[in-house]
């Protein structure tokens, strides 16, 4: 990967990290945030010899990212953070792997940063002070990339009836970031949509977006072969009508439970998932993950891919398809070889997915890594039920297909806007019912953007 592969704003954003600068990095969905990020991390420490922290603040933002992306919590080592500084401190510098985290990153990127709320915001910048024993400066002199969207969904506040955004901390003026902020869309290449998008993250949607809209109101998509996914905001919603949708299916059911696995080098002796520091850790991750811990299957569900599989072809995290088959394991990568588990039993069955592209593809197990625990992985199938998802868990990925319910429903700021921002374009967005007023962007994120003064636009 080099810099050529960026456009003007991208490369502008990487100069100034480069530089040295820290760096509020801000767009809206499609403008190839992730992209850079994952540019950075391989080339800067080849170039400059600093070491990159990929973080994101929840655990499916950043699986998003890259593999070896962390919660920015797993990262600093403070656990669910909701202790005072003062205890946080001493339970980072007793743990070695946090620590060394701390003190052997050069630059830290933490994506989704407008999900974060001031209180953890300022509590990681007095661990970060701390325990790398340079008080007078934020974070304890480390290089930040702050990435983020504020027009996006705000950050959930418990207990609390005020939302309260990061760039409210008095620390946030104090890190004198550099905004930068990515104007050009390079997941939608339709002229027409991105016009729709950039109104619509900003709550002010024409009249020529809206007939636009409208016109994807009432299609009939029930004769496609892949369904587009529904986006819903609640999760209860979306178990409901998965299941529903599984169940009408007359074709056998298949389950495919997640296992817990052992890396044969990094794993010491007597290590069992009965353990409950990692049953615990195990626990965590099946509640963040990308993956589904107890799959159910069917020939004719509608499922989508969880992970970027065979990119060359197409075939990437949010891909859809429909299950045409199950065939015994036609074979696995190397690695998948040393695991002696019943998900990489030569006898099991494995689904068949047609992809909405045409591309048929065998879809065999693959790992993720628990948090902190190198030696121990998670395996399972990288396919979820895709009739319907959250519009949280939506975030950062790109659909191939959705359908989207904008009516009269109390929407959350922000929320009807990354909606309509899934997908690639125009003939890949159904719409079930549109009023214009569930586009609506917080009156303190307009204040900040209006206010504040990118580097380039």
């Amino acid at each position: 990967m080099t810099k050529d592969l960026l456009n003007a704003g991208q490369e502008a954003a990487y100069d100034s990290i480069e530089e040295g600068k820290s760096i509020f990095l801000t767009g809206s969905g499609g403008t190839g945030k992730s992209f850079l990020l994952n540019l950075l991390y391989t080339l800067l420490p080849k170039q400059t010899g600093r070491k990159v922290a990929l973080t994101a603040l929840t655990g499916c933002a950043s699986l998003l990212l890259h593999p070896k992306a962390k919660t920015i919590h797993s990262w600093a080592g403070i656990g669910l953070g909701t202790d005072p500084v003062e205890l946080l401190v001493p339970k980072v510098k007793k743990s070695n792997k946090a620590r060394t985290r701390w003190m052997g990153t050069d630059v830290l990127v933490i994506d989704e940063i407008s999900m974060m709320t001031p209180e953890l915001f300022e509590k990681l910048d007095q661990v970060g002070r701390k325990v790398r024993r340079n008080e007078s400066t934020p974070f304890g002199g480390l290089q930040l990339v702050l990435v983020g969207d504020f027009y996006q969904l705000p950050p959930v506040v418990r207990n609390s009836e005020t939302t309260s955004f990061v760039f409210e901390s008095p620390l946030w003026k104090d890190l004198r970031l550099t905004m930068c902020e990515l104007t050009e869309i390079v997941r939608q290449k339709d002229a027409a949509f991105q016009t729709v998008l950039n109104e619509a993250r900003i709550g002010q949607l024409t009249k020529s977006s809206l007939r636009i809209l409208v016109k994807r109101m009432g299609l009939d998509y029930k004769t496609e072969k892949i369904q587009p996914t529904m986006l819903f905001t609640r999760r209860a919603q979306v178990d409901t009508i998965n299941m529903k949708y599984l169940k009408e299916l007359t074709s056998e059911r298949r389950s495919f439970k997640a296992n817990t696995v052992f890396d044969p080098v990094q794993a010491t002796k007597g290590m069992t998932d009965k353990d409950p520091y990692i049953q615990e850790a195990v626990q965590k991750l099946d509640m963040n993950a990308s993956y589904t811990p107890d799959l159910v299957l069917a020939i004719g569900a509608q499922v989508m891919l969880v992970t970027n599989l065979k990119p060359q072809v197409g075939l990437v995290n949010g891909s859809r398809g429909v299950i045409v088959a199950f065939e015994p394991a036609k074979c696995f990568d190397e690695k998948e070889k040393e695991k002696e588990v019943s998900l990489t039993d030569s006898s099991l069955l494995l689904p068949i997915v047609e992809f909405r592209n045409g591309q048929k593809e065998q879809i065999t197990p693959i790992t993720w890594e628990v948090p902190d625990m190198p030696a121990v992985k998670r395996q399972q199938i990288p396919l979820k039920l895709a009739y319907a998802i959250t519009i949280h868990k939506s975030q950062g990925a790109t659909l191939d297909c959705a359908l989207i319910d904008v009516g009269s429903k109390t929407f959350e700021y922000g929320q009807a806007y990354v909606a309509l921002s899934r997908v690639k374009d125009l003939e890949s967005l159904y719409i079930h019912d549109l009023d214009p007023q569930a586009f609506r962007a917080h009156p303190k994120v307009k204040e900040f953007y209006e206010a504040s003064k990118p580097i380039h636009t």
